[in-house]
C-alpha cells in the first residue's frame, strides 16, 4: 500500500515557512540534504535559522536565505573558508550565535528528550559564553517563534548535588521548526536506515516539530523491519518522505557514491564573489527545471566516477584524484 507520506521536493519543502528554525542534517562535507538546500534557494525562502553548524550551507547564505545560526562551525572543510558566509559576516547580513562543539549536540538533544535545557561545563574559561558574545535577542527579532530561543544562550549556577562550589552552565533546548535529513534508504512509512555517522539527526528527528526525509531509495517498510538494529529513525517521528537520487551531491553518502571535490573546489572558487556565486547558482540551482534536469546536468560519467565501491562504502581514490 502507498504511503501518504511520499511527496515531491517541492510540496515537502513548501512546508518551511519564513522564520523557521531548521536543521539540516548529515555533517560537514558528509550526507547533507543539498538537493533539498537547492530547493530551500527556489522558493526563496528567507530568515531562516540553522542549528549546530554552516557548511554546503553557504550557498543558503548566498541565495539570500539563511540569516542566523546558532552554532559551532562556519567553513568548508578542506575546500577552505565558505565564502558566502564570510561575506555576510563582513557586510552584517549574518548573525553568527556561536556555541561550544558539545553544546551544539545537547541543544538538539535536550528538546529531543523533553528536556528545558541540559547543564554543561564544557564552556566555561571561554569566550563563547561572554555577555557581549549573546545574539539571544537578534535570533529572536528574526525567528517565526521567537519562543523557541531562549532570552540567554547561557546561564550560569551551581551544581545542586556537588558539595563543593561547582559552576555549571545552563543550555536551553532549540526545539526546529524543521529538519530535513538525507540517508540511502527510508522504508515506505518512513522506518530510516543512516549508514555511516548519524550525526546529530537522530537527536533533531525527535526535536523538530515536522521531519522530512529524502532518500536514494524507499524500500519496504519490511525489508527495513527485517533487521531493526541497523535502524535509526523510526516511522512516527517522520512526517514526509522524498525520492531523491543523488540527493547528497556533491556531498557523500556512505555505500552510495564519494563527494565530488571537483564541484565542491569550482564552488568554493566561484563563490569568492557575489558576482561569481550568482552566476554558479543560476547555473546550478535556478536554471535546472527539477532535479533530474540537476542529474542530466551531473552526467553518468561524474556518476559513475563517484559511485561507491561495494567491498569498502565509497570510491577509493588516487593520491593525484585526491589533489582536485
Amino acid at each position: 500500500m502507498a504511503s501518504n507520506k511520499i511527496v515531491s521536493l517541492k510540496e515537502a519543502i513548501s512546508v518551511i515557512q519564513d522564520g523557521d528554525i531548521v536543521s539540516y542534517g548529515g555533517i560537514i562535507d558528509g550526507r547533507r540534504p543539498v538537493a533539498a538546500m537547492r530547493e530551500v534557494a527556489k522558493q526563496r525562502k528567507k530568515n531562516l535559522i540553522a542549528l549546530s553548524f554552516l557548511a554546503v550551507e553557504d550557498l543558503l547564505v548566498g541565495a539570500g536565505c539563511i540569516k542566523a545560526i546558532r552554532g559551532c562551525y562556519t567553513h568548508l572543510g578542506v575546500f577552505g573558508k565558505a565564502p558566502c558566509i564570510h561575506r555576510a559576516l563582513e557586510n552584517h547580513e549574518l548573525v553568527v550565535d556561536e556555541i561550544g562543539h558539545i553544546d551544539a549536540q545537547l541543544q538538539l538533544m535536550a528538546p529531543a528528550l523533553g528536556l528545558p535545557y541540559v547543564a554543561s561545563p564544557y564552556c566555561i574559561g571561554s569566550d563563547i559564553i561572554h555577555p557581549d558574545y549573546d545574539y539571544s535577542e537578534k535570533l529572536r527579532s528574526i525567528a517565526r517563534h521567537p519562543d523557541k530561543i531562549g532570552k540567554k544562550k547561557y546561564i550560569f549556577t551551581e551544581n545542586p548535588f556537588s558539595e563543593e562550589h561547582e559552576t555549571v552552565v545552563l543550555v536551553p533546548a532549540i526545539k526546529p521548526d524543521v529538519a530535513i535529513i538525507h540517508v540511502g534508504q527510508v522504508g515506505a512509512e518512513g522506518t530510516v536506515r543512516i549508514e555511516g555517522t548519524q550525526g546529530l539527526d537522530v537527536y533533531a528527528a525527535f526535536a523538530a516539530d515536522k521531519v522530512i526525509v529524502t532518500a536514494e531509495e524507499i524500500v519496504p517498510e519490511s525489508y527495513v523491519r527485517r533487521d531493526p538494529n541497523r535502524n535509526s529513525i523510526p516511522t512516527t517521528q517522520v512526517d514526509m518522505i522524498v525520492h531523491v537520487p543523488w540527493g547528497a551531491h556533491p556531498t557523500a553518502l556512505p555505500g552510495y557514491y564519494d563527494m565530488d571535490m571537483e564541484a565542491l573546489f569550482a564552488y568554493q572558487k566561484a563563490a569568492k564573489t557575489a558576482e561569481g556565486f550568482e552566476k554558479w547558482a543560476n547555473e546550478w540551482i535556478y536554471c535546472p527545471s527539477d532535479h533530474n534536469e540537476y542529474l542530466e546536468k551531473i552526467g553518468v560519467p561524474k556518476m559513475q566516477q563517484l559511485t561507491a565501491v561495494k567491498p569498502f562504502g565509497f570510491k577509493p581514490r588516487t593520491s593525484i584524484e585526491q589533489l582536485g
